[in-house]
């Protein structure tokens, strides 16, 4: 199989075939072996084919992670169509401008999130879009709705011959998989990767993290989210390893399932970290299951560090962070195990060894050691552009492969590369350039400061200022003049901030991090 796995279901078949009593999927009660896992994406490939899905159309899923999500995702690519994934907790102003995007064939819905009726939401975008030729809902399907699970044990053996031509005719380059970044800059955009940029993907990932199929990896971000699609989903599937899912984030369920069911790899974004620490079942649990703790997305705080450093010293689980984007299928750099807390709280590792990454200026010309610039990847693991966007798509990539970023890095002589935050997060405050990582990365040096977030807001003065919003350690008693005269001894007078408002926990996104949106917004 290895000879010939380079589409993402060939790993599903391989597994199957090798360990098929192995398990693949836990959700709660609910357990499935490789076995049940290929005959499930084998069903739900017929179905799709039943339903008229042709190669290169979409299939849209709208719901949190659970089971449906690998045997969907899986099932779509082997039959050539594109999968994308929405989460319920989008609006249906956000899921309308995505659908309206991307057209879908069919639409898989949960039948509700919390109070929301998903299926009426269904129904509506369906009635305003006619690509969408079927609805079909997992959960409690409402009289005259299909039923996900009834509709896929169908065995559909007309559909046998048809779905062995879409294997044959499949090729590595097909897009096969959708993401849509956040809006935080504007309208969300469509971000397209082929089997091959995934695959080239997770097969670093894998050796980075040591995965194998004795892995048990937690996942519980939003399917929307590359972390959920590839840097955890799929690397899993490629690697044999068994995913552990929870509906959505909650630190105390995290931290249950973490012991319950030996999880060995955890991936989350810094703020999942310090709510778990801030949870008193964190000093409680046993860590012994657990080989690698991962995180990405934005620096990690001292505090956050520390804790973990502190399980590393009694089990020897491996501390590691990197860069990524959606636009590269997740990480393309990697620290290293042995490497020590003031790396891993600064540095963000080497490139892999398939992605070339270099800093450039404003007209994209390289620049020299330790300089700040723009970060730029070429590899495999770009996506093939921006669905329905060739304008956004030349913006963002050059004839020569290289994707611009607007993340800022600079990089040391040995290749390490670390971040100064997004280029539209820098500000100028009285003529001079700031970056609120550097700001936040002082505040959470801080013994009494869990976590924080910079924002920046007008002023009549200085054109920007920033406020900073902080979390205080649990029972730290911390003053904002205390805080501020920390900053002030680390900080340019420009970068301190004008203002600090503690919260008892700060907003976040689906996917974890910090809604600075919000807090921008709240800003007085």
């Amino acid at each position: 199989m290895d000879k010939y796995a380079k589409l993402l279901w060939h790993y599903v078949d391989k597994w199957a075939l090798e360990r098929p009593d192995a398990e693949a999927i836990v959700f709660g009660a609910h357990r499935m072996t490789w076995a049940q896992l290929a005959d499930a994406v084998n069903r739900t490939a017929r179905a799709l084919i039943a339903l008229g899905v042709k190669k290169g159309e979409c299939v849209a899923f709208i719901s949190n992670p659970r089971p449906e999500f690998i045997i969907t995702f899986m099932a779509a690519a082997k039959i050539s169509a594109i999968w994308v994934g929405l989460s319920p907790r989008f609006s249906i102003q956000e899921t309308n401008r995505i659908l309206r995007d991307c057209r879908p064939a069919v639409l898989v819905t949960q039948d509700k999130y919390e109070r929301v009726n998903l299926v009426e939401r269904a129904l509506t975008y369906s009635f305003e879009l006619a690509c969408i030729r079927e609805i079909l809902v997992i959960g409690k399907a409402p009289r005259g709705m299909v039923d996900f699970d009834a509709f896929i044990s169908k065995p559909y053996p007309e559909m046998d011959a048809a779905l062995e031509q879409r294997k044959a005719k499949a090729s590595p380059e097909d897009e096969v998989l959708l993401m849509f970044t956040s809006g935080s800059s504007g309208f969300p955009k469509g971000v397209l990767h082929t089997h091959t940029s995934i695959i080239s993907n997770v097969r670093w990932e894998k050796r980075a993290l040591k995965m194998s199929g004795e892995s048990r990896i937690l996942l519980h971000f939003p399917v929307n989210h590359v972390a959920a699609d590839v840097e955890i989903g799929y690397c899993a599937v490629y690697a044999g390893a068994c995913i552990v899912m929870l509906e959505s984030f909650d630190a105390a369920k995290a931290l249950e399932t973490i012991e319950k069911e030996g999880v060995t790899i955890i991936g989350q974004v810094p703020a999942m970290f310090m709510l778990e620490m801030r949870n008193p079942a964190f000093n409680k649990i046993s860590w012994d299951s657990v080989k690698t703790f991962v995180w990405g997305g934005s620096a990690a705080p001292r505090a956050m560090l520390t804790a973990l450093d502190t399980i590393r010293a009694k089990t020897g689980a491996r501390l590691i962070t990197g860069y990524g984007a959606t636009e590269v299928g997740g990480f393309v750099t990697f620290t290293r195990p042995g490497d020590s807390l003031a790396a891993l709280g600064k540095s963000v590792g080497h490139p892999c060894g398939q992605c070339e990454i270099r800093i450039v200026d404003e007209h994209r010309n390289p620049v020299t050691t330790g300089v700040i610039g723009e970060v730029a990847v070429r590899g495999p693991v770009v996506m093939t552009g921006y669905l329905n966007s060739p304008a956004l798509t030349a913006e963002a990539m050059d004839e020569e492969g290289w994707f611009y970023s607007k993340d800022l890095g600079s990089m040391d002589g040995q290749g390490v590369l670390t971040l100064h935050g997004r280029h539209s997060e820098m500000f100028k405050t009285g003529g001079e350039n700031v970056f609120p990582c550097e700001i936040e990365s002082v505040l959470e040096s801080h013994p009494a400061v869990l976590y924080a977030a910079v924002v920046t807001v007008s002023d009549e003065v200085f054109d920007e200022v920033c406020h900073a919003h902080v979390m205080k350690a649990p029972s730290a008693e911390l003053s904002t003049k205390e805080l501020l005269d920390w900053c002030k001894n680390s900080l340019s007078y420009f970068k301190v901030p004008k203002k600090i408002v503690f919260h008892p926990s700060l907003p976040l996104l689906p996917n974890g991090k910090v809604d600075k949106i919000k807090l921008r917004e709240n800003a007085t």
